[in-house]
This record gives C-alpha cells, sequence and structure tokens, in this order.
C-alpha cells in the first residue's frame, strides 16, 4: 500500500512510472524506476526504517546504469542519518516523510492515502520541502465532491457498492490521520458473514475517543458496516454485526453507518450487546458521516463527534 502511494506521488509531480523495476536482461531490479525530462530515478522504497544496505545497492545501481538514485522511507529521518547518507553517497535523493506530506498537502485524496497507509499518528511530523513538488491546488474540492456524490447516492440495492465506496472514501477523509490498515470486505472463517471495512488504530495516537476505546473496550481495531437500505435499520443487523466482534482478537468495537436510520428495536439491541457482552456497537447515519468531513474540513477533530456519540450512549445505558 505505501509503494503504491510513493508511486502515485512520483505520477502526480509528473514522472513516467513503472512499479515492475526489473531491469531488462538483469537481475537487478528497483521498487519503482520513474522517468522525467530524459532523466531516469531508480527507487527503493522502504514503509518504516531505510538500512544502509538497502541504500548502498540502489545507489550501485544506479551508478550501473546511469540513473539517479532515491531512497524513500514512511518514517522520519533525524539529520546526522541524513547527512550521513547524502555525504556517503553524493548522488542519492533522499525523502522521508517529511517530504512526502509536504508534497501532498494540497492534494487532499492523496494526503489521506499516504497518512492511511502509516501505522503511527503524524500530529509531531512537520512537512518539509524536499525533491519531489505537486502544483495541485485543491481548496478542498474534493471533501465538497465527495459530500455532492454522497447526497445524489440513492438508498437501495442497486447501489449498494457506490454507497460503500463513498462511505470509504468519507471515512479516510475524516479519520485517515487516527486509522491505519483500511482493509475492505473481509468473510469469516465460515464465509457466511462479511464485514465491510475493518481499521487499526493507530500507534500514539492520543485523541479521547481512539484511546477510550484502546484503553477501556480494549479494541485495537474497528469494524465498519456500510447499509444502504431503503428502510431503518432494524436490531437484526445489530446481531449480524455482534458476530464479528471479537475481544479476543482486539475487536470489540463497531460502527454502523446507515443510510435511512435505524428503528427503535436496533438501538435497543445495540445498547444490549454493550450491557451483556461488553461490545460497543455506535450507529450512525450518512448525515453523521458529511457532518464528521464538514468538521475536518473548519480543522475540527470528528471524533469529537464519535465521543459525544458515545457519552450519550454511555449515560442512557441500563442495568
Amino acid at each position: 500500500m505505501f509503494e503504491n502511494v510513493v508511486s502515485k506521488i512520483f505520477e502526480n509531480a509528473g514522472y513516467s512510472v513503472n512499479q515492475d523495476g526489473q531491469l531488462q536482461h538483469q537481475l537487478e531490479y528497483a521498487d519503482i524506476i520513474a522517468e522525467k525530462e530524459n532523466r531516469r530515478y531508480c527507487i527503493e522504497v522502504k514503509y518504516l526504517q531505510l538500512r544502509e544496505r538497502a541504500v548502498d545497492r540502489i545507489c550501485s545501481m544506479g551508478k550501473t546504469h546511469g540513473m539517479t538514485p532515491v531512497a524513500v522511507v514512511g518514517s522520519k529521518i533525524d539529520d546526522i542519518r541524513r547527512n550521513h547518507y547524502l555525504e556517503k553517497y553524493p548522488d542519492l535523493i533522499l525523502l522521508d516523510i517529511a517530504n512526502l506530506l509536504f508534497a501532498v498537502q494540497s492534494y487532499t485524496e492523496l494526503r489521506n492515502e499516504l497518512i492511511a497507509a502509516l501505522p503511527f499518528s503524524i500530529e509531531e511530523i512537520e512537512p518539509q520541502e524536499g525533491f519531489l513538488q505537486i502544483d495541485i491546488l485543491q481548496h478542498d474540492d474534493y471533501t465538497n465532491s465527495l459530500i455532492e456524490e454522497m447526497n445524489l447516492c440513492k438508498a437501495g440495492g442497486p447501489l449498494a457498492r457506490t454507497y460503500e465506496v463513498l462511505c470509504h472514501k468519507l471515512l479516510e477523509n475524516a479519520f485517515s490521520e487516527d486509522l491505519a490498515l483500511w482493509k475492505e470486505q473481509q468473510k469469516s472463517n465460515n464465509e457466511l458473514y462479511r464485514f465491510d471495512l475493518l481499521c487499526r488504530i493507530k500507534d500514539e495516537n492520543q485523541k479521547t475517543f481512539w484511546s477510550i476505546l484502546e484503553r477501556y473496550f480494549k479494541s485495537k481495531y474497528v469494524i465498519f458496516e456500510f447499509k444502504n437500505y431503503n428502510k431503518p435499520i432494524t436490531q437484526k443487523e445489530i446481531y449480524t454485526t455482534e458476530k464479528y466482534l471479537y475481544a479476543k482478537a482486539l475487536r470489540s468495537v463497531g460502527i454502523i453507518i446507515a443510510a435511512h436510520g435505524y428503528d427503535e428495536n436496533a438501538y435497543w439491541a445495540a445498547k444490549g450487546c454493550l450491557r451483556e457482552n461488553g461490545k460497543l456497537i455506535i450507529l450512525l447515519d450518512t448525515d453523521d458521516l458529511i457532518e464528521m468531513n464538514k468538521l475536518k474540513q473548519n480543522s475540527e477533530d470528528p471524533s469529537i463527534f464519535l465521543l459525544d456519540k458515545l457519552d450519550v450512549m454511555l449515560s442512557e445505558l441500563e442495568k
């Protein structure tokens, strides 16, 4: 996932990109080979840790084949290590997560993808100008366009998949800084049930809502379900979602998003799952999802919205 995002960043910076980086008639390969203005680049991509052996290999490849070596890593490289690499390998272009964040800062969709691919929070990472530049300025058009698409998505089976895709994109837009993994449509072992999306709470996330899920509900993972039904959701769908929640798998929390809300029995069923089995199921509708994206658009924390929902649910929980 991270390598795919890096490839997209190079493409949007004006490079032609080949992720099948095996050199013709050679056993050597790079993760990505890119070309721009008659200059070729062999690119080594490392998710979290850049080792000197990998840097040495990509620099040797560049020298042998007349290409510029590039090393990309999804973590922050301190000045001491950066200076060491650049002094030892003067032809090397080095990009870390701060440089990538700078490159995508005006491209909301690609920024979401980059941040969602990371297992940690970026709150303490300041974007820094680097080798890559993307000349795109969206002025939040991405968020507005997603909201408009969702408003035009009619409830019902024919647009169920469209609704799922839009829910995924809107959630990623709101919570890419908080959640990782973003794994879609997983069947249970007996293949009788399927949840729509599984996310993992990022390491070092200190926001209150996610911290409560980790500390008190012992849940590192959150399941999302999307219901584009013509009618309100019933208790049947709540109990189906409950089957996906499994405390020993650190998966005790589910969030359902429904096009037409829930009937009274659905709310009672969600409270019963929490009261009797300790499984938290938060019930949202499409308007809630849109509202959280508007909060993010206004530089507010959308997880506060979820925290308010949790407060109401816990305060109204009967014995």
